[in-house]
């Protein structure tokens, strides 16, 4: 049997529906329903009233904390099998199967708000227009123009939803750092982070609000010890990883250890981020040394292009995909649990989750707390928790602490790009960074020869290393041999590469009909899309403005919709 919940609640489920599920389905049900309805994505935050520098209706929201480090927060108006183009086609015919009915609708007035939704109408797909198409795609894009003279230029964002809501958060913060021996000189860490969740969106949430709060924490605890972490690669390192594993740690068991002592509501809301999991890149740029640390825990990934000393392009991986796949992390999990020949099965932790490094996910990661058994719960509580795995004997199997590497950039250094897992199953990084060469030539931003309008991609070398540990595009490549297609109709480059990663090579039925596809069937062909994109200019170049501004892009900035 098949069942939808489309977060009703649970008083209207009739006692003929209950009588067909078992006990597993029902606490399944409730359990999902539950998070459904309680998911809202926001992050919370302290407006301060607009400054000059900080026009065109963006917040700049604020945290001072100790040792002089200040934290700047720029948001805007608040607010492996390969699929043919014949079976995303297919989707346009889609049936329930038993009468044949045609359940095809085609887009219009009437369907516009829940198009834009992301939801269906039962089990039918309602086949978005051109605008629509273009509505949803950009809906969730913005764009930053930074004009500080610190080595970054420009930040664009976008994200795609399959699941409702979206699982995926990212975050863009700034933390001016006083300069040792300087007094009147700062440096600053731009920070972008993308947190890839699952089962909810609860934990991705959390830590676009709390990740870089805490990493500004520690700094400031060095500083009073009186260490430059600034200047210190390690103590950099340092702070990133304790501050990882310290806030997964209270993320996971400072938020049970409450549950366990005050078996309350509001500390069983305290528990969802336990519950829920996310991945986290988080990357780190110092405008003192122009280096990029990246810290990763999870299968999310970070790119940066630029051109070699013979004038051709490259492109390299900062981050190395943490699955059960990639045998240096199967081989760690099995050291950490010897004798058990399950931990790792079928390229997945325990044989069910595939990232091997995660925040939140606590039934991978707790046995006891304090003591206490989750099973000492009341049963109303209890039951918004699942099993543990199967072969869950030497807890924890899944681990927050994150790999990091430091790359220094260069100034043939042009741009990075951010990722969720959802990108990469799309698009190589070699083609990534090809589209994004193509943007740039387009947006007169880069060398417009001929080539940029043969439809082609430039050549890219991946640069890579432990490419083999790296897992390829598997979706919708295009069986046209040659096919090097692209699509140019964005001004945001985060959406153009979410718009070309849909298109298998350039076509827009690919997008049309992967994008109108409502969620949950969603999930079945492309997963939740965050990219973020980042782009150096040279620090010793006088022609790029320095006004110490950061103003929004509007152009490549979704407008927020009017309220009637």
């Amino acid at each position: 049997m098949s069942l939808i919940v489309r977060s009703a609640p649970l008083r209207r489920t009739s006692r003929t529906l209950l009588k067909c599920l078992s006990k597993k389905n029902f606490e399944r049900l409730i359990y999902r329903t539950y998070f459904v309805g309680r998911s809202d994505g926001k992050v919370s935050g302290s407006p301060l009233k607009r400054s000059s520098p900080l026009s065109h209706g963006r917040d700049l929201n604020f945290a001072l904390l100790g040792g002089g480090v200040l934290v700047l927060t720029y948001s805007y108006f608040s607010s492996k099998s390969v699929v043919s183009l014949d079976t995303v086609k297919g989707l346009r015919y889609y049936s329930n199967g038993a009468n044949g009915e045609n359940l095809v609708q085609k887009a219009g007035a009437a369907e516009e708000e829940s198009s834009q939704s992301g939801s269906g109408h039962g089990d039918s797909i309602v086949l978005l227009t051109e605008q629509q198409i273009d509505a949803k795609l950009r809906g969730g894009e913005k764009s930053f123009l930074v004009n500080r003279g610190k080595g970054i230029v420009r930040y664009d964002v976008s994200q795609l939803a399959s699941n409702h809501p979206i699982e995926d958060n990212h975050v863009e913060q700034v933390i001016s750092v006083p300069v040792s021996g300087e007094a009147d000189r700062q440096e600053e860490l731009y920070f972008f982070g993308i947190f890839d969740g699952h089962s909810g969106s609860f934990t991705s949430a959390k830590l676009s609000q709390e990740l870089v709060p805490y990493v500004a924490r520690k700094l400031s605890q060095f500083y009073r010890e009186g260490t430059d972490a600034l200047a210190s690669s390690s103590k950099m390192d340092e702070a990133l990883i304790q501050t990882f594993e310290q806030l997964d740690n209270d993320i996971v068991y400072g938020s049970l250890g409450k549950l366990l002592r005050e078996p309350t509501k509001d500390n069983m809301v305290g528990c969802l981020p336990a519950i829920s999991g996310s991945c986290a890149l988080l990357t780190a740029y110092n405008s003192l040394d122009s280096t990029v640390k990246v810290a990763v825990s999870g299968d999310s990934r970070a790119l940066i292009a630029g051109v070699d000393g013979k004038g051709q392009w490259v492109v390299k991986s900062l981050s190395t995909d943490q699955t059960g796949d990639n045998p240096d992390e199967a081989r760690r999990i099995r050291s950490e649990h010897p004798g058990e020949p399950n931990v790792v099965r079928n390229g997945r932790v325990l044989g069910s989750l595939q990232p091997s490094r995660a925040f939140g996910d606590c039934r991978y990661k707790v046995g006891e707390v304090d003591g206490q058994s989750l099973a000492n719960l009341p049963d109303h509580l209890r039951i918004y928790f699942r099993s543990k795995p199967r072969n869950f004997l030497t807890p924890p199997y899944v681990t927050a602490r994150p790999e990091i590497t430091t790359t220094r950039i260069e100034p043939n250094t042009k741009f990075m790009v951010l990722g969720s897992d959802g990108l990469f199953e799309l698009l190589t990084n070699e083609e990534i960074a090809g589209l994004v060469i193509r943007w740039l030539q387009s947006n007169g931003r880069g060398d417009s020869s001929a080539a940029a309008s043969e439809g082609k991609l430039p050549h890219v070398t991946d640069l890579s290393a432990h490419k083999e540990f790296l897992r390829p595009a598997f979706r919708y490549q295009s069986t046209k041999e040659g096919s090097e297609g692209y699509l140019m109709e964005d001004k945001n480059v985060a959406t153009h590469l979410i718009r070309n990663a849909l298109s298998a090579g350039g076509s827009k039925e690919y997008v049309s009909t992967l994008v109108s596809i409502p969620s949950p069937m969603s999930r079945k062909y492309r997963d939740d899309l965050t990219v973020t994109v980042v782009f150096f200019g040279d620090t010793t170049d006088k022609t790029q403005p320095n006004n110490g501004t950061i103003e929004p892009n509007l152009e490549a900035t979704a407008l927020p919709k009017p309220r009637l």
